[in-house]
């Protein structure tokens, strides 16, 4: 009995060396496995964070970029509207550049006619003579001849349709006779031919100007008979401005003398 209690204890003392040694080897087993794997979860751990991280990384920089693109949207639709307005500028300025040539053209214009008006006013004012008759008259005589009749009508037609024009009527008379009797037969020969044309063809009495100077401007011999007969006369002349010459043309002639 005793024997078999002490077997038995010795038994149960080798169990419990066993067992010891048995957790022993374990612990020393696990423990390093506990550790790698405590340090694998540290590492799990702070790769989380570190992704965590990168995530809000990622995000700030998606809205960052988002913030960009609107910011790039407001700036393309800034420079939209500003080559837009640039593009108006241009028309308004393209137009103000049209306007002004054509005031400028409009302002020549203007000057081309002002000088134009001034050219005819200055031709308005500058007479030539259109047509000349001569009328020639007997001895101590004042009466008009069919031939003078003839001839001023002729005068007259010339003088039809003008708005100016100017009639001078100058009188002669040969050297037979005083001074005096030579200047009162020029002027009443004047006078005649005057009334003539102011009642016969209705020449208004303000476009004819007359005078009679007597034996001054002789035109021939007064020595022979045909020389006095030329010099017994009354010169006629169609004075017209400048500017209507042009388009009724200048046709000075002088009347046949009898």
């Amino acid at each position: 009995m005793k024997k078999t209690i002490t077997i038995a204890g010795i038994a149960a003392l080798g169990l419990f060396a066993t067992g010891c040694a048995t957790k022993k080897y374990v612990a020393q087993t696990v423990a390093p496995i506990d550790a790698r794997v405590t340090s694998t979860e540290t590492k799990n751990s702070e790769q989380d964070k570190q992704i965590a991280e990168h995530g809000k990384s990622i995000d700030e920089l998606d809205r960052g970029l988002s913030r960009t693109k609107e910011q790039l949207k407001d700036t393309d639709a800034k420079a939209v509207s500003a080559n837009e307005a640039a593009a108006k500028a241009d028309q308004k300025a393209d137009g103000a550049w049209k306007a002004a040539d054509g005031a400028k053209s409009l302002a020549q214009r203007g000057l081309d006619t002002t000088a134009q008006l001034a050219r005819t006013v200055d031709a308005m004012n500058k007479y030539q003579v259109l047509k000349t008759e001569t009328v020639l008259f007997a001895v101590n005589g004042s009466s008009l001849t069919e031939d003078a009749k003839a001839q001023l009508e002729e005068l007259a037609k010339s003088a039809d349709g003008l708005d100016r024009y100017v009639i001078e009527v100058q009188g002669y008379t040969d050297k037979t006779g005083s001074m005096t009797t030579n200047e009162r037969l020029s002027q009443q020969r004047a006078q005649e031919v005057a009334r003539y044309l102011a009642n016969e063809y209705k020449i208004p009495v303000r476009s004819i100007a007359l005078l009679g100077s007597g034996y001054a401007q002789p035109v021939a011999d007064d020595k022979t008979r045909e020389g006095r007969k030329l010099n017994r006369r009354v010169e006629i002349r169609l004075y017209v401005p400048e500017a209507a010459t042009a388009s009724k043309g200048l046709t000075a002639k002088a009347g046949a003398e009898q």
